[in-house]
């Protein structure tokens, strides 16, 4: 029982490797042009923000021929493969990161239009965290970048667009220095076998396991089976009758 035991945590062990092996290694894309954007869905035509040159999307997938899956920081979309280099590592600063106040009441907007829905209404020296810039509407003279942020009121956090021009601080992006080793989308493909177990059910994933243990088992089974035969042979026991003039003995030994 105990040969059976070690055998079946062998087993387990081996199905659970692929979804280990994968969570350890994160590809990252650094961002190559100065117009690199984050999408909302895998066209062209769904633009969020542009993301700050010389920073990181973290890549989850490839798409399709023009698209990757990524992620950058909270959001969930795409980015052109032109736009990036692929890299394998983690970076220590993979997002821009910065805040502003507004300097006068204001909404923020769905997209960098005020034609378009609000998401919420604030007063001046709100706090934003700073995503990316869009260009949109002109609400004074040459401005026309709109920033894509969030803001936190009441307990709630808001993501939307807010107008450059009522902001109190000019956003001054450093550049990002930090460079990993080069990759290619391949490396995708090579952990399809992963993503494939770990993307299925916790029923199917017991019945697959039960598919491959079971058989393994009655292999085992019949590996260790002529020891045991072996044993239970040697410990039966039979009674010889032993002749002694005019009586008989009988002597309890093994056959």
């Amino acid at each position: 029982m105990k040969k059976i035991s070690i055998f079946l945590f062998i087993l387990l062990t081996f199905l659970n490797f692929p979804q280990t092996a994968k969570a350890e290694t994160l590809y990252f894309g650094k961002i190559q042009s100065e117009q690199a954007y984050f999408y909302n869905s895998p066209n062209e035509y769904s633009q969020l923000f542009v993301i700050p040159y010389s920073y990181f999307v973290q890549v989850t997938d490839v798409e399709d021929e023009e698209f990757y899956k990524a992620t950058y920081k909270d959001l969930e979309g795409y980015i052109l493969k032109s736009d990036v280099i692929l890299m394998a590592g983690q970076p220590n600063t993979p997002y821009y990161n910065d805040t502003f106040l507004n300097y006068s009441a204001f909404s923020l907007y769905t997209t960098p239009q005020t034609s378009s829905s609000e998401v919420t209404s604030f007063s001046e020296n709100q706090s934003f965290n700073y995503y990316g810039a869009m260009e949109g509407e002109e609400l004074k003279e040459s401005i026309t970048t709109w920033f894509y942020c969030t803001t936190n009121l009441n307990g709630q956090t808001y993501y939307g667009y807010i107008y450059s021009g009522i902001v109190n601080e000019e956003i001054r992006i450093t550049i990002n220095t930090e460079t990993f080793d080069e990759v290619s989308e391949e490396v995708f493909t090579a952990t399809t076998n992963g993503q494939e177990f770990s993307a299925l059910s916790t029923g199917t994933k017991i019945l697959l396991i039960i598919s491959i243990a079971v058989p393994s088992i009655f292999i085992l089974f019949f590996l260790i089976k002529p020891s045991k035969m072996k044993k239970q042979k040697v410990e039966k026991k039979g009674i010889r009758k032993i002749q002694h003039g005019d009586y008989f003995e009988f002597d309890d030994k093994d056959l």
